[in-house]
């Protein structure tokens, strides 16, 4: 009975969203509370059902009810209890209930925020949008349209399976456990400011209320998104073989996109909020962010384009499509209404501003964006012009973000120490002159440093250097400046000082700090995809290979039986300049139930010398390694590629020091 109330509670919840839309739209009109408040409850109401639904279908992964088709798809009876739950995304439509499940969860947050508010509250406005969304995926999952079925349906005539086919081999590692839900979560999380700034529009209220009411929201969704897309790479980097960690991939870049637009926004608002500028380009950019959260669930999941990470080919990219094009043609009429309300109350004074950085700095972000998913599309495109898919390759992508990368990493120490309204020689010198110095020198070490090793020192690492040394010396200053200060005011120490500092402005300087990771991140990025080593080779036992002032020797072969798979690689002694270091086991993973006959994945082994990599993948095994077999082996160094792992969780630390600062609203007289 547990899958037919799950269904039930489906069917349920479309009345419930049904009547959330309603009854806000009516009881704001009307200003009558009750009407309000009974809407309120229908959203609560929708949470309610699509979770006792989700949990309906965890209960059948975990008692291994194979009278259900979505259990027998991705889970099996010896599969661990981590993947059985976590195969709840493990398919369309899995993942499509879990996303519905976490979109309820938001619209209950928002209403547990804001349950102070009386009528007319820009919240209640808010969640009309976020209950529309919620209603599109619970048709979706109903299984009543074509391209998903229920994931909650069990099987016709009462069939009960054996056992399930097993989940994905590529997912069941603990990176692909946590990364797709991390990722859902930061998409999802994106609705709420574009919500926000629906409700803006409706309600007429078009000032910085809706930005102050969602800035958590959004810096939630960037922190959460941050971590999600670095965990794919890290996945990619662990699990497939190939010795990196992006190679803008279609789904990647579907992830990637997002991001960047919510990056631009969380710039963009504070120019709203100083300045009083911007209104339409923000609620613009917002919606950008929002529908490209969409654009990617069309793009994984219409099989239009092919990815190791996208689901099968479906229907459902239509209705995705579809959602997409009538949402956004609902928020441009909007803005036509509100047309006048939406101009700017100040201009651009000077192109040497904070403004103008701000501004440069959304266009690069925008611009990256476009030509990111002009690349993604292309196979699309160049299928409807001459009837061939052309995939792009990743050398593309490399070579065209490298110039706009470079001016945001540049822009990432300038737009901080640059002043509002208008630059003078007396805060230019003051500002830049003592940076620009120590990044010129900074890059001119790097020339140094690769001309003795024989590089031909690229122009675009000698910049990013420049550019990385210039933000770490102006931002440096900036958090010196300001704890010194601090310090004499207060009277205390200059570690006080800087600590009374962040306080009394997280949001400012997690900023700064968040402009630090990323510095590194480049510094990591710079070093990994541009100096690596590769050598590949076939060996036999006791031959040895060498990958720079690294030797490796090929001990043995082995084989372990673990819960759902065998476990086949060999052990490599690790020598460096003579000196034995360790002894590394790269395998292959050989699972007992996956789908259609059995499978493997790539288990590289990984050892990390301070922040570089040496990195071991193993090509097919023959099945005598021990008596004279010949396996076909990769080596990576991977020069600072940690670098690039510290550099996020900079990032990541510096967006929580800014989500720590607590909202304070202001006055309507102020705002409107």
């Amino acid at each position: 009975m547990t899958a037919e109330i799950g269904q039930a509670a489906i069917f349920l919840s479309i009345l419930s969203a049904l009547w959330a839309i309603g009854l806000l739209c009516v009881g704001l009109r009307q200003r009558n509370p009750n009407a309000v408040q009974s809407g309120r409850n229908a959203v609560i109401a929708t949470f309610v059902l699509i979770s006792i639904a989700t949990g309906a279908l965890i209960y059948g992964f975990v008692t291994d009810d194979f009278s259900m088709r979505y259990v027998v798809e991705v889970s099996s009876a010896a599969q661990p209890l981590l993947y059985k739950i976590t195969a709840l995304w493990g398919r369309m439509a899995g993942s499509l209930l879990f996303w519905l499940w976490l979109l309820t969860v938001a619209g209950a947050v928002v209403i547990w925020q804001n349950r102070k508010e009386t009528t007319d509250s820009l919240a209640d406005y808010a969640l009309i949008p976020i209950a529309i969304v919620q209603l599109f995926f619970i048709i979706l999952v109903t299984g009543l349209i074509e391209g998903v079925y229920n994931p909650l349906a069990r099987f016709p005539n009462g069939q009960i399976a054996p056992d399930g086919a097993g989940m994905n081999p590529l997912l069941q590692t603990p990176s692909m456990a946590f990364h797709p839900p991390t990722l859902y979560i930061g998409w999802i999380s994106l609705t709420v400011p574009f919500a926000f700034a629906v409700g803006a529009l409706a309600s007429g209220r078009i000032g910085s209320d809706w930005i102050l009411r969602s800035r958590r929201w959004m810096l939630f969704s960037w922190i959460v998104l941050t971590i999600g897309i670095t965990l794919g790479g890290n996945w990619a980097y662990r699990e497939l073989g190939w010795g990196g960690y992006w190679a803008w991939d279609p789904v990647e870049n579907a992830s990637f996109m997002p991001w960047l637009l919510g990056t631009a926004y969380l710039h963009s608002v504070m120019i709203q909020e100083k300045r009083n500028m911007l209104k339409l380009w923000n609620i613009l950019l917002i919606t950008l962010a929002f529908q490209f959260t969409l654009l990617g669930t069309f793009i994984t999941r219409s099989g239009i384009i092919s990815s190791v990470h996208a689901f099968a080919q479906s229907d459902i990219g239509g209705y995705f499509l579809g959602f997409i094009l009538a949402s956004t043609a609902g928020v441009l009429g909007l803005v036509a209404y509100r047309w006048k309300r939406l101009k700017s109350a100040n201009r651009l004074e000077s192109l040497l501003s904070r403004e103008s950085a701000f501004i440069l700095n959304n266009w690069l972000f925008v611009g990256l964006t476009l030509i990111i998913l002009w690349g993604t599309l292309w196979p699309i495109i160049s299928e409807a012009i001459n009837g061939q898919k052309a995939s792009v390759p990743e050398a593309f992508f490399n070579k065209v973000v490298i110039i706009p990368g470079l001016l945001l990493l540049f822009l990432t120490g300038a737009g901080p120490i640059i002043s509002w309204k208008k630059i003078t020689p007396n805060n230019f010198r003051r500002m830049f002159l003592w940076p620009m110095a120590i990044g010129l020198f900074g890059g001119a070490v790097t020339w140094g440093i690769l001309a003795l090793k024989g590089h031909t020192a690229p122009i675009y690492s000698v910049l990013c250097s420049f550019a990385g040394v210039f933000v770490f010396a102006a931002i440096f200053a900036e958090f010196y400046r300001g704890a010194k200060l601090r310090a004499k005011r207060q009277e205390t120490s200059f570690l006080n000082g800087l600590n009374l500092l962040i306080q009394r402005n997280k949001r400012r300087y997690g900023g700064y700090i968040v402009h630090i990771g990323i510095v590194i991140l480049y510094i990591g990025i710079m070093g990994s995809k541009g100096y690596f080593l590769l050598e590949s080779d076939s060996l036999k036992l006791g031959e040895s290979m060498q990958v720079g002032a690294f030797q490796l020797t090929m001990k043995n072969g082995f084989q372990e039986e673990r819960e759902n798979y065998i476990r086949a690689g060999v052990a490599f002694d690790v020598k460096k300049n003579g000196r034995q270091l360790t002894t590394m086991t790269p395998a292959r993973h050989f699972y007992h139930k996956a789908g259609q006959g059995e499978q493997d994945t790539i288990e590289s082994a990984i050892r990390h010398f301070g922040v570089n990599d040496l990195y071991i993948a193993l090509g097919d095994l023959p099945p005598n390694i021990n008596a004279g077999g010949v396996v076909n082996v990769q080596v990576y160094h991977n020069p600072l590629i940690g670098v690039v792992w510290i550099g996020v969780a900079v990032m990541v630390l510096g967006g929580i020091v800014a989500f720590a600062e607590k909202y304070q609203r202001k006055s309507r007289t102020l705002i409107e």
